[in-house]
């Protein structure tokens, strides 16, 4: 009768316990689970090199966007391939008097292709706040762009005047190489492994001008991220 009756009961205590550990970690299994990345940063883009080092560096705002996936390797770490629409560029200025100037506007539209790694820091759980640390290299194609160039000089019909000439172009076609590359990331907190927000920094380590002039891509700013799982 004993014997019959553990036999019965042993099964339901087994449930019992799966049921409560179920209940006392209700996000365990949507941490490792593989989700979708909406990206949009804005940044402050501008170049370094030779001819950038020569100018006054002016604000030039800058807008990244695309998607991704989060691949989860354990708790902590993941594999989140991006693909975004990114926009870099310079603004600078040469002065070469009191009166007379260049100033420059140069806007650069790429396809980044960024295969970063992110490292979450403390407890993770779905219903957690954490610290979190991306990055990887980016590569980049160049799609389309535009420069202005505004040249404040003398007036040669009035030497005691000044006239102001700008001029539109296409850069990729003389000016700019439409390869880049280089490394990107960011930190920041990740809330509820839903939305993140954060630093991003990127540095282009290829050079994006003909030798011997060096230009590299540099940009500031901050990240907003959105994560979704298949419920979208």
């Amino acid at each position: 009768m004993n014997n019959s009756l553990s036999y019965f009961i042993r099964p339901k205590i087994y449930l019992l316990a799966i049921f409560l550990l179920a209940l006392n970690h209700p996000g365990m299994a949507q941490v490792d689970k593989t989700k979708k990345i909406f990206h949009l940063a804005v940044k402050s883009v501008r170049f370094s090199g030779d001819v950038a080092s020569k100018e006054a560096f002016l604000f030039k705002p800058s807008i990244e966007v695309g998607f991704g996936i989060q691949l989860p390797i354990n708790k902590h770490l993941s594999f989140n391939p991006e693909i975004n629409l990114a926009q870099r560029g310079h603004h600078g200025k040469m002065s070469f008097s009191d009166s007379t100037y260049s100033e420059r506007t140069i806007t650069l539209n790429y396809l980044d292709l960024n295969p970063n790694f992110e490292l979450t820091l403390g407890r993770v759980s779905e219903f957690s706040s954490n610290f979190s640390i991306w990055g990887g290299p980016y590569f980049g194609i160049g799609l389309w762009d535009n420069t202005f160039v505004e040249n404040r000089i003398i007036n040669p019909a009035k030497p005691n005047s000044y006239i102001t000439v700008s001029n539109s172009s296409e850069s990729f076609s003389s000016d700019f190489r439409r390869i880049d590359a280089g490394i990107k990331f960011g930190i920041g907190i990740v809330s509820k492994r839903f939305v993140a927000a954060g630093f991003t920094y990127q540095a282009g380590l290829a050079n994006i001008t003909a030798s011997p002039i060096k230009t590299y891509n540099q940009s500031l700013g901050f990240y907003f991220r959105v994560f979704f799982d298949d419920m979208f």
